[in-house]
């Protein structure tokens, strides 16, 4: 034993000295911009094979010649690659020390990528820890800067994905979906596979409570995948952590274990605390669907030991939880009670509205067992309060601030009316003076009467274009007023029906899933039609950015490729407000079209200009559809009738077994 000792203490001696020998010589490097550049890569490489405190003496060193040399962005990054190597070891407190002096720099020339990534890196930390309110501060800050942001970089990216997060927590499930799959169109375009699968993570985890974990498991595998081909450990102990919880939910412990301790295993190695607080608190979990109440007791104690020396408010409330529902399961509900209890005070301090329904679930269960009916009928009440509320919530607040942007734009209608009189009052006062001064001017008579008829001719042009604008969109917004009658009166039948049916649950249910029907299509039609009118949108780049938002919506969650390619000046091509509002509709029924009829895998999106005409081309490689056999349905009538209304022309080639292929052309002007 001793001898074995005595060997491998050898053998890490002679380890770690060739790893210093392999250190590349920074004197080689005459340049001192190239060499810091080649340190902060070789820093990096070091994280990603956990070798941190060689990481941390190369990023030192190079912070302290940046320093020397006043590079100040070189320095930056180097301060902020010090705190991140102190965040992958857990050091905390060293991490933030160096992520303060990286921000000082930042702040003090404007690097506003790097205050971004700091930012971003503080709410990691504050997120890892459960301080919510610090890291939904510092989110906050990242917003602020997000016009100065690069649209498609790292940190665009991450604070998409970090969004998707606070949605996901606050049960806004569709938000957050929109917010993980613009993050993961970033992270594609920039090849990052190790946040891809952190953005699979986040996704499955969406999944996971909306009670999908079939749909979950299939992005955890992806995942766990990815990550263990590039051996990145931090990341996938996270994976299987997050795994563990599907199969939990699945009822599959013994893979649930498994996944488990093959993450605490990594969290031991890495000395990531979080981690195994995490993993010993799922090891409890599963004992306690396996009735095994002692081993769950012991493993929910270590997680709470861990929780409590991290500060982890959001480790701790699923430990306090795990131990009620354990006393609960072993028929002790006056100890239940007291961990129960501090569950709810936890999760109601940071306002999560997923843990504070949990928590209120349980205490009703547990006061019922306890015979105190009266506060069992309490936690019933305040239970199915949450519970509606997560549901509308965010219907709510998208109608208000629907109909605060119609007020608004109303508003700005009116005073473009009132300027268009007084611009039409002052062209009447000029005549009037012109022909007084003509008759007294008799010798400039003939130039006078030129130079009003030319200059009288320009202004009605104008105001008849401006008449015609305002026109158009006064038509856009009473159709948008007409739709919101329509569909409310719609819902409002269907609420009657289902109140007058209330003991049919079938009935209600029905009526119900048309009244989410009804006001998911007003929500969409209203956001076309107020994004169209909204002046902000008039360039073509505006319109291209929202083709492709649409497109990674509607395509990625059914697993369709697709390429959108622009070709030709198409970004420098000016649409009115009728032309542009058509073009993107018929885009949308298209997508909608290929994604629900046509079976495919892969879609061709080709935008262009050819001379004065905007040429749209979308194929597909689905099984494809007799054209006389279905000329009324799929929109396609609906489609050719927008093309002809902006005098356009449309399309549409399809041969059964090979796809088809629509081409839209429309006049710029």
């Amino acid at each position: 034993m001793l001898k074995n000792a005595l060997l491998n203490t050898v053998m890490l001696f002679i380890f770690l000295t060739g790893l210093k020998a392999q250190i590349p010589d920074w004197s080689n490097y005459k340049d001192i911009k190239e060499q810091l550049t080649a340190m902060n890569k070789y820093g990096r490489t070091c994280i990603i094979k956990q070798q941190y405190d060689q990481a941390l003496d190369v990023f030192k060193s190079a912070a302290l010649v940046a320093q020397q040399s006043s590079l100040d962005s070189f320095r930056a990054r180097c301060l902020l690659n010090t705190g991140l190597t102190y965040r992958y070891k857990s050091v905390f407190d060293s991490a933030i020390i160096y992520f303060n002096q990286a921000l000082k720099v930042a702040e003090s020339k404007n690097y506003f990528d790097v205050q971004a990534a700091v930012q971003l890196e503080f709410f990691n930390i504050y997120n890892i820890t459960g301080k919510t309110d610090s890291a939904n501060a510092r989110i906050n800050m990242v917003q602020s800067m997000v016009t100065k942001l690069d649209t498609i970089g790292s940190e665009r990216a991450k604070l998409e994905l970090y969004l998707g997060h606070l949605t996901k927590r606050e049960t806004k499930y569709s938000q957050a979906f929109t917010h993980y799959f613009k993050a993961l169109n970033i992270f594609n375009y920039l090849k990052d596979s190790t946040n891809i699968a952190v953005t699979y993570i986040s996704i499955a985890n969406v999944f996971n409570n909306r009670g999908e974990q079939d749909k979950a498991l299939g992005y955890f595998r992806e995942a766990v995948a990815i990550l263990t081909k590039l051996n990145r450990k931090y990341e996938l102990a996270n994976a299987l952590l997050n795994m563990t919880d599907d199969y939990y939910y699945l009822n599959k412990l013994d893979s649930a274990e498994i996944t488990d301790l093959q993450a605490l295993a990594l969290s031991k190695e890495l000395n990531q605390k979080a981690y195994m607080g995490y993993a010993y608190m799922h090891l409890g979990y599963i004992n306690k669907l396996r009735k095994q109440f002692s081993n769950a007791k012991n493993y929910f104690q270590q997680s709470i030991r861990l929780a409590e020396e991290l500060g982890s408010e959001s480790l701790l409330y699923g430990d306090y939880q795990g131990m009620g529902e354990t006393y609960m399961a072993e028929q002790e509900p006056a100890k239940a009670k007291v961990y129960l209890e501090k569950h709810l005070a936890i999760v109601k301090k940071i306002n999560n509205i997923e843990e504070i329904i949990e928590a209120y679930a349980d205490l009703k269960e547990n006061e019922y067992n306890l015979h105190n009916y009266a506060k069992a009928h309490e936690y019933e009440k305040l239970y199915a309060i949450y519970k509606d509320s997560a549901y509308n919530e965010s219907v709510t607040r998208n109608m208000a601030d629907i109909e605060s942007k119609y007020e608004n734009q109303k508003k700005e209608q009116e005073i473009i009316l009132l300027k268009k009189d007084q611009e039409l009052q002052n062209i009447e006062l000029q005549k009037a003076r012109t022909t007084k001064l003509s008759a007294i001017i008799l010798s400039g008579l003939l130039l006078i009467i030129g130079l009003l008829v030319v200059n009288r001719y320009r202004v009605i042009q104008k105001a008849r274009q401006m008449v015609e604008i305002e026109k158009l969109r006064n038509n856009i917004a009473r159709d948008l007023h007409d739709d919101i009658g329509s569909v409310l009166s719609s819902i409002n039948i269907n609420s009657n029906v289902a109140l007058s049916n209330a003991g049919e649950e079938r009935i209600v249910k029905g009526q119900l899933e048309k009244i989410k029907e009804h006001s998911g299509r007003m929500m969409e039609g209203m956001s076309d039609i107020v994004w169209a009118i909204n002046p902000i949108n008039d360039s073509l780049d505006k319109m291209i950015i929202r083709m492709k938002e649409f497109a990674v919506e509607i395509l990625e969650p059914q697993n369709i490729n697709f390429s959108f390619k622009t070709e030709g000046n198409v970004t420098e091509a000016a649409l009115d407000i009728s032309r542009r509002k058509e073009l993107y509709l018929i885009f949308k029924e298209a997508i909608n079209n290929a994604a629900k009829y046509s079976g495919c895998k892969n879609i061709a999106i080709n935008l262009g200009t050819n001379r004065n005409r905007i040429q749209l081309k979308i194929s597909d490689d689905g099984k494809g559809f007799d054209k006389n056999l279905i000329k009324s349905g799929n929109g396609l009538h609906n489609m050719e009738q927008r093309a002809v209304a902006i005098g356009g022309s449309i399309e549409i080639f399809s041969t059964m077994g090979k796809g088809t292929e629509l081409n839209l052309e429309i006049p710029i002007a």
